[in-house]
């Protein structure tokens, strides 16, 4: 890491910090909770910050290098899932009291990790997309525009097609009906809205940030 620029070590600690979050989403993220008599999943508490970490990554480094980020946690979600599956197949030992317990956390983690990685693609996808459209359109001003405007349709997209693909028929982590499901996902998306706004100071700050350590200027990064 030494022989690094800080324009290159910055760039690492985006991509391991972005494929924590995914990775987190993918295990810690299955359980659902309620507040307020609103349900949603705990991957709440952070799922929304990849999209801003890839909104920092597309406006210093570009859109190829946000793209080699999605990819990426796309590659890490592919051997989670393969780990999980090795782990279930393999025979527990006599004295390991606890497998029918670990068979029910990662027996299902197959079609969290299905969902989550068609539905993540695509979103992460066209918000590197958007947000590059918006860029190009207002000629790199109006931060706020690009930072919003792309997380929130990608998070529409994102919802949507996690929760319906995941909880859908799912008994063993659902048990509501349409109507319950069609509420978690408007829940869990206006809480994503709401996110997405908080965190747009975050975005001008981790840009600023990114600026001064890399001596990069946002407006020629394409």
């Amino acid at each position: 890491m030494q022989d690094l620029t800080p324009y290159e070590k910055l760039f690492a600690g985006c991509v391991a910090l972005f494929v924590t979050l995914v990775v987190l989403t993918n295990t810690v993220g299955v359980k659902l909770f309620t507040v307020g008599g609103v349900t949603l999943p705990v991957s709440i508490v952070w799922y929304p910050l990849t999209f801003l970490v890839t909104d920092i990554v597309s406006e210093i480094y570009g859109s190829r290098r946000a793209r080699h980020l999605v990819l990426t946690g796309f590659a890490m979600s592919v051997l989670l899932l393969l780990v999980s599956l090795i782990g279930v197949a393999l025979p527990a030992a006599s004295f390991y009291p606890l497998d029918e317990d670990y068979r029910n956390i990662f027996g299902p983690i197959w079609r969290l990790l299905g969902a989550s990685m068609v539905a993540y693609l695509l979103a992460q996808m066209i918000d590197v997309q958007l947000f590059h459209f918006w860029k190009r359109l207002t000629k790199g001003r109006h931060l706020w525009l690009r930072n919003n405007g792309s997380t929130m349709i990608s998070q529409l997209v994102d919802t949507f097609a996690v929760n319906m693909i995941f909880l859908y028929g799912n008994s063993t982590v659902f048990q509501g009906t349409l109507g319950d499901l069609l509420g978690i996902i408007l829940s869990a998306y206006l809480v994503k809205v709401a996110i997405a706004a908080a965190d747009t100071p975050l975005c001008y700050l981790g840009v600023r940030l990114a600026r001064h350590v890399t001596g990069v200027d946002p407006r020629l990064v394409r």
